[in-house]
């Protein structure tokens, strides 16, 4: 293996950690909007069955809860785009990975056939020079 094979192999490594520890990351983004959208969503089903009730007090607090479920659903509404493109990042992310992933294991593939081939030349030598030695 030549110093430059070790070195790009080294890279490429840190290359792929690091694209394995960016996709990490937007995956734990992908994951808090959608928290954050399963709480809206247990938030609007709560409201819902209470503005459904049948309660002594309801009317006093019905316009509260009606408005307070517009915004739930205009946050959810702005979260819809953002988990799109969250998505998309850790698909992007994913594909970036592999790829390193893929040069690496091409690099390392190289590397160990030049070592192969290196070994046999090392032994066809050896052999040519046993020979050449018990010839003279």
């Amino acid at each position: 293996m030549s110093a430059a094979d070790k070195k790009r192999l080294d890279t490429m490594r840190r290359i792929a950690e690091l694209r394995r520890q960016l996709k990490q990351v937007e995956e734990l983004r992908l994951a808090r909007v959608m928290r954050e959208e399963a709480d809206i969503d247990e938030k609007c089903t709560a409201l819902i069955a209470t503005l459904n009730d049948d309660t002594p007090l309801h009317g006093l607090f019905a316009g509260h809860m009606a408005a307070r479920l517009k915004r739930l659903t205009e946050r959810k509404t702005l979260l819809e785009p953002l988990k799109v493109q969250q998505i998309a990042a850790v698909m992007t992310e994913a594909r970036h990975t592999r790829f390193a992933e893929t040069v690496i294991g091409r690099l390392e593939t190289g590397i160990a056939a030049d070592d192969e081939k290196r070994q046999l030349e090392s032994l066809v030598e050896g052999a040519l020079a046993r020979r050449h030695a018990s010839l003279a």
